[in-house]
């Protein structure tokens, strides 16, 4: 199966947790009580996007970029909060 870059923004979500988004596949969003469980969802929630676009035959958006080099399909941005003792 080809493998795609996309966009990922992890934000914590007010009533805890984190929402984890694909700003570029609409409605493609979860939340979950860790970034771990956050990322292994939206991961999912991508995987099932892109199939079924490519299934009903629709283009993917210009940000779903095609990646053929195994060592770059992955890049992430997360905020870090660090605490002093």
């Amino acid at each position: 199966m080809a493998q795609y870059r996309v966009h990922v923004k992890i934000s914590p979500w007010p009533e805890g947790g984190f929402l984890a988004e694909a700003p570029a596949l609409q409605g493609c969003w979860v939340v979950a009580d860790t970034v771990a469980q956050a990322l292994a969802d939206i991961y999912d929630g991508i995987d099932m996007s892109i199939e079924s676009r490519l299934e009903r035959g629709e283009p993917l958006p210009t940000e779903v970029v095609p990646v053929n080099d195994r060592k770059k399909a992955i890049e992430l941005e997360l905020p870090v909060r660090l605490t002093t003792g």
